[in-house]
């Protein structure tokens, strides 16, 4: 026989459901607006809350900055629509061209974090732990003859610089349709010569 949730349990949940609402808003907002030009009041009007409720959450701005980062973060596989496996798999490609959509899509935040990664310590530790527990959980989902080659990690490092630059020339959009595929077709290549040590 299924249990009923205690009144606890429920409110758990709701504050939960109300703080994702929250989480989920701002990264609606940063993505159309970038950080600087988002209020916490524009945030809690899109999560359907009041200001107050948002205040209750996160104490400020950049509290509230914080955790939308660590929940993008654990949501970027999702976003991608890309697994691990995907990504220098079998499908090197279509990791490569979900990199691309997450730029173009979250090209304004994606420029203010490259900032504030530099100038605020608390941004730069977050993005710092991320790109390593994604770095070191790509290399695991790696098939084990290349991790076990000379400098894999290494050419891992290498291989996600490639893709990021191509990312950054894509965003930008200031080649031709027909370099840019160039671009992208040397990238793969690259990506996956460096990780096969050749």
């Amino acid at each position: 026989m299924k249990q009923r949730a205690t009144n606890k349990e429920i409110v758990q949940k709701r504050a939960f459901e109300t703080r994702e609402k929250i989480l989920q808003a701002a990264l609606e907002i940063y993505a159309k607006k970038g950080y600087h030009k988002a209020t916490v009041d524009e945030i809690a009007e899109h999560a359907g809350v009041s200001t107050g409720v948002a205040y209750r959450y996160f104490k400020n701005k950049k509290e509230l900055l914080l955790a939308a980062l660590e929940y993008g973060f654990s949501m970027i596989k999702e976003l991608a629509g890309v697994k691990v496996t995907d990504v220098f798999g079998d499908d090197l490609e279509k990791a490569l061209i979900a990199f691309e959509r997450i730029h173009i899509e979250y090209r304004d935040m994606h420029e203010e974090l490259e900032g504030l990664r530099h100038s605020d310590p608390d941004v730069g530790r977050l993005y710092e732990n991320f790109t390593q527990n994604a770095i070191a959980e790509v290399f695991r989902a790696l098939p084990i003859e290349i991790r076990k080659k000379p400098d894999a990690l290494e050419n891992l490092y290498i291989a996600i610089g490639i893709m990021e630059n191509y990312c950054h020339f894509y965003m930008h959009q200031t080649m031709s349709e027909e370099q840019l595929l160039y671009m992208r077709r040397k990238t793969v290549e690259l990506t996956e010569n460096l990780l096969k040590g050749q």
